[in-house]
């Protein structure tokens, strides 16, 4: 991980942790309801359970890895389906309020990994691997790294789903300004609207790029589905894929 990137996100879990990970503006400054935050990844892990269904893809409910955990939103999530679930991330202040959150949650465990790999994981021991708004915010040397190390981490058979942008969007002005200005410029605009410590990079990676990632590394992709949630601006999907 470059240090621009570590330095960003210990800053975002330090100040203000459940807005970095839901950038709803009206929940800046501390003002997400943590019963409301959680019931969220609820929702989402359900959903994707059902998309995993109707494309007849069977979990085997053994690990779960949450890769870019936060502070657990949809780790709690996966615990409930689980036998064990393995959250990740780069912010130690993320993961020391994760592990506040979870205290009574015996089957969860957080990791603090600053390393530009998952070497904190053994090969084929994960049975389903998930993330979502996490890998955007690196830049695309670094996401392709992640999407090769979630492929060596999946057992045989193991479900991987996970989101990224593909592409700017440019039938929106917002679009055209995230594809003309680098991040570097941007990062002085978000300065100025979201505080010194509210930057939060967004990265596109092309499909076509990422699909031949996964298919040379044992991935068969069952499913690509549209999947916005990197906001206006951009076109997100969202990939799911079983290995060989």
């Amino acid at each position: 991980m470059n240090n621009r990137h570590k330095e960003q996100w210990e800053n975002l879990g330090a100040c203000d942790p459940y807005w970095a990970v839901l950038s709803n503006p009206s929940k800046k400054n501390g003002k997400w309801d943590k019963k409301t935050f959680f019931e969220t990844g609820e929702k989402e892990i359900g959903q994707v359970f059902e998309n995993l269904r109707q494309n007849n893809m069977e979990l085997q409910g053994g690990t779960a890895l949450d890769f870019g955990c936060g502070v657990g939103r949809l780790s709690r999530a996966l615990s409930r389906s689980f036998e064990k679930v393995v959250g990740i991330d780069i912010s130690s202040s993320m993961i020391a309020e994760a592990k506040v959150q979870h205290r009574n949650y015996l089957n969860i465990q957080f990791i603090h990994n600053t390393a530009c790999d998952l070497s904190v994981i053994s090969d084929c021991s994960i049975d389903f691997l998930y993330s979502n708004i996490v890998l955007q915010h690196m830049p695309p040397k670094q996401q392709i790294s992640f999407i090769k190390e979630f492929c060596r981490v999946l057992r045989p058979g193991g479900v991987l789903v996970f989101q990224t942008p593909s592409k700017h969007d440019l039938t929106v002005p917002v679009g055209w300004v995230h594809f003309l200005v680098s991040n570097r410029i941007l990062n002085i605009v978000r300065r100025v609207k979201y505080g010194r410590n509210g930057v939060m990079e967004v990265h596109v990676l092309a499909k076509q790029r990422i699909l031949g990632v996964l298919n040379d590394h044992g991935l068969s992709v069952k499913k690509v589905e549209k999947y916005d949630s990197s906001g206006k601006g951009f076109r997100s999907y969202r990939y799911y894929g079983v290995k060989s």
